[in-house]
């Protein structure tokens, strides 16, 4: 579980038609639309890509727009970053984010995203539902784009341009989640570089398994990857915040040694000195966390290296802060999780490598294979 500085999240997850029902879900919903009611708070509902995601969005928009509530609806599926940076522009006061994150495909739910101050809870109103139709009509509640903020801010954090000017090939896996399109738009044309997606089309089934990077095998991804004269692969989480690394030879990274490639490219190009939060390495590792390597890495880049499986301790803010499971934070850009700005920030590493980041994999590895 990710320790957020602000928002936190307050999550509930069902199992489609055993207990997520649209019922269910607007009990929950209306527990947090009369309490925003009663402050006068603006309130933003986003949705991802999954099974009916759109209409159970819109059905919530509604009720709480009814009791008086100053509802935004997201115009189109939304990376939690992106609903993290409407939060920090101002345009409401919290978020409910219909979604079950990157959880397999028969699970949906619905996220609370909110100061820790709000007092706000998802737990179900015991009052009658008024009757909706479903799927709803057109809905007068106002909309906002989201989507396209979020991509300015991700644009501006790197000098993207040095990278398109480079003869470069990436492979992205949308794995059919909510930054489908994200990275071959701030790529655009024109350019030397080539970004190749794939599975961005719609799929609100996820290919009947979980739209996360470390419980799919990437069969497809590494295949283009390895057989192919690329230089980087990505596969980003259904809602943004977690990434896996595949290297020119078809490789997944584990996170340990993900965290550290980040983290030294941000201390030799951004200069950035500080905390990294990385978690330990897999028993099958190629990379040996010995004391005595751990010292010498932080010795090198300037660093100082904490080893932690359990979450992101934030508050701390940290430079580079990875889960096991893929997330991973740069609180100099961002307070929370966004696999895609660390995806970016791996297609920079490989450009101001001359393409080569199965050097820089390599020499990481004989740094910390040494006996």
């Amino acid at each position: 579980m990710s320790a957020y500085r602000r928002p936190f999240l307050q999550a509930w997850e069902a199992t489609y038609t055993a207990g997520l029902t649209l019922e269910q879900l607007r009990r929950r919903a209306m527990t947090v639309g009369l309490a925003l009611a009663e402050q006068q708070a603006r309130c933003l509902i986003a949705f991802d890509t999954r099974f009916l995601a759109h209409f159970f969005a819109q059905t919530l928009a509604q009720d709480l727009a009814a009791k008086g509530v100053n509802v935004l609806l997201a115009s189109t599926p939304a990376p939690l970053p992106a609903i993290h940076h409407a939060l920090d522009q101002k345009h409401a006061d919290c978020a409910l984010y219909v979604s079950a994150r990157n959880r397999p495909y028969y699970i949906g739910g619905l996220l609370l995203i909110a100061d820790d101050k709000s007092q706000l809870t998802i737990h179900p109103a015991s009052d009658p539902l008024p009757p909706v139709d479903f799927p709803p009509p057109a809905t007068n509640v106002a909309t906002i784009d989201i989507r396209t903020p979020y991509i300015e801010t991700l644009r501006n954090a790197l000098d993207l341009e040095a990278i398109r000017r480079l003869p470069m090939t990436f492979f992205v896996d949308a794995m059919a989640g909510t930054t489908a399109g994200i990275i071959t738009t701030l790529f655009g044309e024109g350019g030397q570089a080539r970004v190749i997606e794939i599975n961005r089309d719609p799929d609100p089934l996820f290919g009947r398994g979980a739209p996360h990077p470390f419980e799919a095998s990437l069969n497809r991804l590494r295949k283009l990857v390895r057989e192919s004269d690329s230089h980087l692969g990505l596969a980003l989480s259904g809602d943004g915040t977690a990434l896996a690394v595949v290297e020119p030879g078809g490789e997944v990274l584990e996170p340990f040694e993900a965290s550290l490639l980040l983290a030294g490219h941000l201390a030799m190009h951004y200069r950035q000195r500080g905390l990294v939060i990385a978690p330990p390495p897999a028993p099958n590792s190629p990379l040996h966390a010995q004391p005595r390597q751990l010292v010498a890495w932080q010795d090198a880049t300037g660093m100082k290296l904490e080893l932690a499986g359990d979450g992101l301790y934030l508050e701390r803010q940290p430079v580079v802060a990875m889960t096991t499971s893929g997330e991973v934070v740069l609180s100099r850009w961002r307070g929370c999780p966004d696999g895609l700005l660390a995806g970016l920030l791996f297609c920079d590493a490989a450009a101001r490598s001359n393409g080569s980041l199965r050097t820089l994999c390599a020499a990481l590895r004989s740094q910390f294979s040494a006996q």
